[in-house]
């Protein structure tokens, strides 16, 4: 018997509305998926977790940050052609501050202005669901 299920990724970004600033994620370049370039936060779900639950775990996981449930906005979800991966795009409107983030995975991270992002060297998807994005709040 085939199982067919596919996996489920969750990633997403932080959003501050009033400086109009992303959190995004500098990848390592010891990666399988867009090394060096900039992405969000997020990984596969586990077991039988939500994707908005593995977009709260990967925050916790990989920056050290807790975000209440009720501060996820789930921006989109679609079939991620390329690794067959159901991809579920969230953002959360907590505001942090860079130095009470601990980076647990990758190289980097920072707050980039929506009007330079586009300039940065950005995975491919996150690209798009940041193009996405920008349509969706003006």
């Amino acid at each position: 018997m085939v199982n067919n299920v596919r996996s489920q990724y969750a990633g997403g970004f932080f959003y501050d509305a009033d400086a109009k600033t992303v959190l995004l994620h500098l990848r390592d370049t010891h990666t399988t998926f867009a090394p060096g370039k900039w992405a969000f936060f997020g990984g596969l779900c586990e077991d039988k977790e939500t994707p908005e639950d593995c977009f709260l775990r990967e925050l916790r996981e990989e920056l050290g940050v807790e975000v209440d449930t009720e501060k996820v906005v789930h921006l989109r979800s679609y079939l991620n052609e390329e690794p067959k991966t159901d991809r579920h795009v969230f953002y959360t409107t907590k505001s942090v501050s860079v130095s009470a983030l601990v980076l647990n995975e990758g190289a980097g991270f920072g707050w980039i202005s929506l009007g330079n992002v586009f300039s940065y060297d950005l995975s491919d998807y996150t690209r798009s669901d940041l193009e996405f994005f920008v349509t969706q709040i003006q």
